[in-house]
């Protein structure tokens, strides 16, 4: 840990690629398979620990290597195939996660997983979105509502992409929708939960 890190709270920031048409989840349905790996590996590019969902974790977690070395903290309801460095988070995701972020330390990066990032916005505990925009058309899935995120960054990429950063702010609420995607940015919401428990261990994942 830098001295930098030590002496600031944590972030998280959720990092995820996108379609042209707005479509943000499942990208082994609109990106070639080929792809799809070194997609994840640069949005694991440089982070410390990251934050996965079960199906995000049970997908990618096994397989590209960009992951292997880092950190995986993993939030799911259902105990799940153990990978090196991975842990599963105990206790209330929402009060853990609260905790988390007030302990010095690296930043806690969200890498799809959108049911998670769904429950962050919803907690008002998610800092950072960082989109890596591909110039694909899905035609169909979900889209992200980014009437919280406020753009702070817009960058060419590799092969033709864009990389948009946002900060979010919470006059708004966040959320994602599933729709077709017959409007760039269109889309109606839908709510979902994560799994809860009474008992917090926090100390487990500082």
């Amino acid at each position: 840990m830098t001295t930098m890190e030590e002496g600031r709270m944590r972030a998280i920031i959720a990092k995820l690629c996108m379609s042209e048409d707005g479509i943000v989840d499942r990208p082994e349905r609109w990106l070639p398979a080929p792809a799809l790996g070194g997609v994840i590996e640069e949005l694991a590019a440089g982070t410390n620990t990251v934050l996965l969902g079960r199906r995000t974790y049970e997908q990618y977690a096994g397989s590209v290597a960009g992951l292997e070395s880092v950190r995986k903290l993993v939030i799911a309801s259902t105990p799940v195939a153990y990978h090196p460095g991975s842990e599963m988070l105990k206790g209330d995701p929402r009060r853990v996660l609260t905790a988390l972020k007030q302990i010095p330390g690296p930043d806690l990066h969200v890498l799809g997983s959108l049911g998670l990032i769904r429950s962050l916005l919803r907690w008002r505990l998610l800092d950072d979105v960082s989109i890596q925009i591909h110039p694909v058309r899905a035609g169909q899935g979900t889209v992200l509502d980014r009437r919280s995120f406020k753009l702070v960054s817009l960058c060419a990429g590799q092969a033709g992409t864009l990389e948009a950063g946002y900060k979010v702010h919470y006059a708004a609420t966040g959320a994602l929708a599933t729709v077709d995607s017959t409007a760039r940015w269109g889309g109606t919401r839908r709510t979902a939960s994560v799994p809860t428990s009474a008992r917090a261990a926090i100390r487990a994942h500082a």
